[in-house]
This record gives C-alpha cells, structure tokens and sequence, in this order.
C-alpha cells in the first residue's frame, strides 16, 4: 500500500481543525500538559535539592505519569474513534471509548513495550518497529481488533512504506517545532504527531485498498 506523502501532511493539520469536539480534545490535551509538568516540577527540583523524602518525591512523580498516561491513552482512544464516527453524536464516542480502552490500552502498552525493547537493542530496531507498529492503537479503536491483530495489521498496512512514513514523521515534527516556539503550545502541537498522524494514515490506508481493488476488477 502507498501512502500520498502530501495529503498525510495535510489531514494530518485538517483533522484537528476540521472537527470542534476534536479541537476541544487537542485543548484539553494541553491543558493537561501544562498542569502535568507544572505539577512534577516542584517534586524533581525538592528531588535534586534533596528537599523532602526520596520516597516521598518518588511516589508522587510516579503516580502522576500513571495518571498522566492513562488520561492521555484515553483521550487518542476518543479521538481515534471520533474521526470514523462523524456521523455519530459524542455520547456515542464517549460510550465507544469508555467500552474499548481497555483493549486499547493493552494495544498502547504491547506497542511501547516491543518499540522500547527495540531501542534498548541498538536503537535502530527500535525507530524501525515505531513506524512499523505505529498504526496498531488506530486499528484497535476503531476496527476493534485485539491488540495482536492490531499490530498484524499495522505490519501490513505500512509494508513497503517505512521510509515515507519516516519522512513525513520529520516533516511534521519540523512544522510543528516551529509553531511551538511559544512556550506551553507544543502542547497543542504535540496533538499532532501523537495523535493526528497516525488518524491520518488510518484514514488514507482504506482509500487505498479500495482503489487497488477497482484497479484490479477494472
């Protein structure tokens, strides 16, 4: 399957501002971000200056980057689910969300365990499975498979395109670096990378299938 290189990069910044549940989503995204660093600063600089218990210190940064994560892993589950499902209304979004997180989540985790085992490795491997795998939470949310099939059909859909999807990843993450000189609003930008691109290559991956099969039919 190819992927166009020019409309992964622009559906990746349509997709934020085409839809004002998803720009809210992006917000609170933010938000979130904002608050969660502002949060665990005061514990690593008491950490650095030996201010307070080690312990103490610890288990508070801990418990707000598991907080932090599951919040953020539940806001692509929303999203991911609201783009292929436009037609619906937002209390079935949330419904849909809310039902498939936890298979989506375990999605996430396989995900980042197998590409962070990948770095551990020699790196390579590791940038190597990121794209690879990079389309499996999408699958999860919103073709409801499980987390292996999810990942099997990542593997598939971006056979014989790692090297685009690796290029417009460095594309996007150069634009967004530059609308993020604004302090806090990487945030909002982040949204994308995280988020809107992988919704993006979802998104063109059945367009494509299906013109390959008109294409063979004809």
């Amino acid at each position: 399957m190819a992927f166009d290189f020019a409309y992964v990069i622009k559906q990746s910044f349509v997709i934020l501002f085409s839809d004002y549940f998803i720009f809210a989503l992006a917000v609170i995204y933010t938000v979130a971000s904002v608050l969660f660093a502002l949060s665990i600063s005061s514990p690593i600089s008491s950490f650095i200056t030996s201010k307070g218990t080690v312990i103490s210190n610890v288990s508070f940064l801990v418990i707000h980057m598991i907080l932090f994560m599951l919040f953020s892993v539940f806001l692509q589950d929303i999203t991911f689910i609201r783009v292929f499902n436009k037609n619906k209304n937002i209390k079935y979004t949330l419904k849909m969300a809310v039902y498939r997180f936890p298979v989506f989540l375990a999605t996430d985790i396989i995900t980042g365990v197998i590409v962070t085992l990948g770095f551990i490795a020699f790196i390579i491997p590791g940038i190597y499975l990121l794209f690879k795998f990079i389309l499996a939470p999408v699958s999860s949310a919103v073709e409801k498979k499980s987390p292996l099939d999810a990942l099997r059909r990542s593997w598939q859909l971006t056979r014989g395109n790692w090297w685009v999807l690796f290029a417009v990843f460095l594309i996007l993450g150069i634009i967004v670096s530059i609308l993020s000189l604004l302090p806090y609003i990487s945030y909002f930008f982040e949204f994308i990378i995280i988020i809107a691109y992988p919704l993006s290559l979802m998104q063109l991956a059945p367009n494509k299938k299906l013109k390959k099969k008109r294409t063979n039919s004809a």
